[in-house]
């Protein structure tokens, strides 16, 4: 007479119901978070079934830590510690309201000048620099402007990248924040000759953009880069006329200039180095 073990066949079921769900999860999210992870099995984040289960797939080299709440799934012909992470899709995963911005946001939409090592993700939480298994990454807060009027969101996009679903600032705000801040994209070189691989934008996003960070100074730069590119993207005599209308009283340094190596460039009120005036001149 056979015997049956109804006990041990319910857990060997819900074991190979655990797998094939795990199996399917990693399948589909090559970067995840914990809470991703635990929503699969219907666990609270901080359930310790969840820590064992992500110990135990650490362990045998399924998975590999990326940070203390983002995991990769390894291929199962590589070992963890070959593997090779892509930075973008990991930086996405680290704050849950996190936007790639600035020199990432560059070289996402293909015209960055040269490729970096660091990622740059705009995020309400702390600023800092920390370094993680894929490289460096800088958290930076976004615009105040923008945070006080609810809009931290404001001309950003989703890309799908190898599989997960990325947020970084469209193509407009790119060109306005590393104008602001080129400290942050490399220096004034690198995105200066990233902007000139720049071949389709709208320039009415742009002037939006600058209307709602309330920056005069920016209106000042804003409105010379596209008035030196007016034929190749389209900029219309609106566009500009709404620039003007917000620039500062008095004229100001911008994009590195200094005394003795400025350029005033009118009718923007805003002095630039003399390299820069000289460059943008040639390449019209």
């Amino acid at each position: 007479m056979a015997i049956f073990y109804p006990f041990r066949y319910k857990i060997d079921n819900s074991m190979q119901s655990r797998q094939h769900k795990t199996a399917s999860f990693l399948s589909a999210h090559p970067v995840f978070t914990r809470a991703e992870f635990a929503a699969v099995f219907g666990h609270p984040t901080s359930a310790a079934n969840v820590t064992s289960l992500l110990r135990h797939h650490l362990r045998v080299g399924n998975i590999k830590r990326l940070s203390r709440e983002v995991f990769a799934a390894v291929p199962a012909h590589l070992p963890a510690e070959r593997m090779v992470v892509d930075r973008f899709a990991a930086a996405s995963k680290l704050r849950r309201d996190g936007v790639l911005g600035y020199h990432s946001a560059l070289e996402l939409h293909g015209i960055a000048y040269s490729e970096f090592n660091e990622v740059q993700l705009i995020s309400a939480g702390r600023t800092e620099l920390v370094d993680l298994p894929f490289g460096a990454c800088r958290f930076i807060n976004p615009p105040k402007a923008l945070v006080e009027a609810g809009r931290a969101d404001d001309l950003t996009m989703t890309m799908d990248r190898q599989g997960v679903a990325i947020r970084v600032t469209a193509v407009e705000r790119t060109v306005v924040d590393v104008l602001h801040r080129p400290d942050l994209a490399g220096g004034v070189e690198e995105v200066l000759k990233s902007l000139d691989l720049m071949r389709y934008l709208d320039p009415t996003k742009i002037a939006g953009y600058v209307e709602r960070l309330g920056t005069r100074s920016l209106a000042s730069v804003a409105g010379w880069w596209l008035e030196t590119r007016r034929a190749m993207l389209g900029v219309t005599d609106d566009v500009l006329a709404r620039l003007r209308e917000q620039l500062p009283r008095s004229k100001h340094y911008a994009l590195g200039a200094e005394p003795g190596d400025a350029v005033l460039v009118e009718p923007w009120r805003v002095l630039l180095p003399a390299r820069v005036v000289d460059a943008t001149f040639e390449g019209m």
